[in-house]
């Protein structure tokens, strides 16, 4: 089993003790997001975590406890989401300089391959421009740089709840999203390429999510790759594809052990909170 944790908040940011609370219990009580009174219990048991796979964008909380997970058997990476970007669309994330600072340190503990970045989702509007997002990638990259083999991008999913959000949020501040579909072809292509060709100037391999960018030299990958970590760990996973995630998705199928609606950063593009 492969434990997501999580794609519905951050808990290496607000829930590390509860993590490790649950990890010394040897299971934890997740409840169905779509049905609360349905609530089922996950073991935690090294035996039964093939890997853990941690979605964070401030993991220092859970850095402090690294090692007794690694003495306890498991086996775990880290996704962690660094954009860069103003605060009124991320408004209580760290600043820039300390989530890069954090990511080093993470590196450097537990190997540059067991840190990916997420560069997602992208979103454009007069003001995060192609400029704007082809300048901030290659700084991060470049900072990232031998820290990090792999970043994730996407485009920003126009789930209905986020549209509402976001233009109910930015309507005071006169700034207006550009939707995806508002660029021709060209200019995307030119676009993805200078971030693909900024990746891999730094060694990274670059792969979207969800988002279907293989017409512009970005293929799709799988954010829980079954591949990697059986790579990473010298293990064999046979494990299939996760059929209850979005359409273009290519995870491994994994258990998720967060909850909608109780991350704290306030990012507004996030189709896990309201």
């Amino acid at each position: 089993m492969i434990i997501s944790a999580s794609r519905r908040t951050d808990i290496p940011a607000f829930y590390s003790q509860w993590f490790m609370d649950c990890i010394h219990r040897g299971s934890c009580t997740v409840k169905n997001p779509y049905n609360p009174n349905q609530i089922r219990e996950i073991s935690l048991l090294p035996e039964d975590v093939e890997a853990i796979v941690f979605w964070t964008r401030y993991p220092s909380p859970l850095l402090q406890y690294l090692d007794e997970l690694d003495c306890g058997g498991y086996h775990f990476i880290f996704l962690f989401t660094i954009t860069g970007y103003p605060q009124w669309l991320e408004a209580h994330s760290p600043e820039l300089s300390q989530s890069i600072k954090i990511f080093k340190a993470l590196s450097n503990k537990i190997g540059a391959q067991k840190v990916i970045w997420r560069y997602d989702p992208i979103v454009f509007s007069r003001e995060l421009d192609f400029d704007f997002h082809i300048n901030n990638f290659r700084a991060i990259a470049s900072e990232l740089h031998h820290h990090t083999q792999r970043v994730i991008v996407s485009i920003m999913e126009p789930y209905s709840s986020v549209i509402k959000r976001i233009t109910k949020h930015l309507i005071d501040r006169n700034i207006v999203l550009n939707p995806f579909a508002d660029y021709n072809a060209e200019q995307m292509e030119q676009f993805f390429s200078s971030l693909s060709s900024i990746a891999h100037e730094r060694g990274m391999h670059i792969q979207s999510c969800c988002s279907e960018l293989s017409l512009y030299g970005i293929s799709n990958g799988a954010c829980i790759d079954q591949q990697l970590l059986s790579n990473i760990f010298n293990i064999q996973l046979n494990v299939p594809r996760d059929a209850h995630q979005r359409k273009n998705c290519l995870c491994t199928k994994s258990v998720d052990i967060g909850a909608y609606n109780s991350c704290r950063f306030g990012c507004m593009y996030c189709y896990a909170s309201r």
